[in-house]
């Protein structure tokens, strides 16, 4: 979780900024020595970094000879960044419009940055689907955002089909959900963790996952989407009949059904 230095910093404050609020915070009132003195801003800084603060709204200031320093209120601060946020956002909706946007190759793959850029993806890909979503994924991979977005998925679509590697303690109570049950058979064949997530079959983000390094693209190609899918798809209808007809194939096949992946 990100602290509160880290989200601030985000939304333009700087660290003296941070320091001082988070002082002011702490305490009823506050003169510019002690505000000083408790933050670890230096006293040459401390007044500009208060005015600039009681310029953004963040800080008051009394009327008197001694003056007296008091931050808002964090609902307050919390309820005047979300007004701005919101704002941007309509207005930057609003440019948007006004842009005519290129057709654009659909045959390229698009490298993903990062693991966090990697979850990003997937949620938005997730979230945006308008008929069907095809997953595998595995269990350490998934946050309770992504449980909330995959569930109002399965309510929102026709087609909701998860294979879930599980490699934690985690378990999800997602209703077309099928436990693959060979990880560490994966894991050796690949070496590492993989995503696949694929959407109206128009888009698909697909790679592997080493611990948090990760080796990932999305892409509109229809020859990698069609791959994809099918990959989720065989993977659901082997474990249907493992899940239907565990004793018949574990007789055939051992009790792990470590058989099955004697094909050579």
């Amino acid at each position: 979780m990100l602290d509160i230095s880290t989200i601030m910093r985000k939304y333009g404050f700087n660290e003296s900024e941070i320091k001082v609020y988070l002082t002011l915070i702490n305490h009823e009132q506050m003169t510019g020595y002690e505000v000083s003195k408790l933050s670890g801003v230096a006293r040459s800084k401390v007044y500009n970094v208060l005015e600039n603060l009681i310029q953004k709204n963040m800080v008051l200031v009394n009327q008197t000879e001694n003056k007296m320093y008091r931050a808002i209120p964090t609902d307050e601060f919390l309820a005047r960044l979300e007004h701005i946020f919101k704002n941007d956002l309509k207005n930057l909706k609003q440019g948007f419009k006004e842009i005519k946007e290129p057709k654009r190759d659909a045959g390229n793959l698009w490298k993903v940055n990062d693991y966090t850029s990697m979850i990003e993806k997937i949620k938005y890909v997730i979230s945006n689907a308008k008929e069907s979503i095809y997953i595998q994924i595995w269990t350490s991979d998934i946050d309770d955002e992504l449980v909330n977005l995959i569930k109002l998925a399965e309510k929102r679509l026709t087609k909701v089909v998860i294979i879930l590697f599980k490699d934690s303690e985690d378990n999800f109570d997602f209703k077309n959900v099928y436990y693959h049950g060979f990880e560490k058979d994966k894991l050796s064949d690949f070496g590492s963790r993989w995503i696949n997530v694929v959407a109206d079959n128009k888009q698909v983000v697909y790679g592997t996952i080493n611990h948090h390094t990760t080796n990932v693209i999305w892409t509109e190609n229809t020859a990698m989407i069609s791959l994809a899918s099918e990959y989720v798809k065989h993977d659901a209808y082997t474990l249907k009949i493992f899940r239907d007809l565990p004793e018949d194939l574990k007789k055939e096949y051992g009790v792990d059904f470590e058989g099955v992946r004697e094909i050579y």
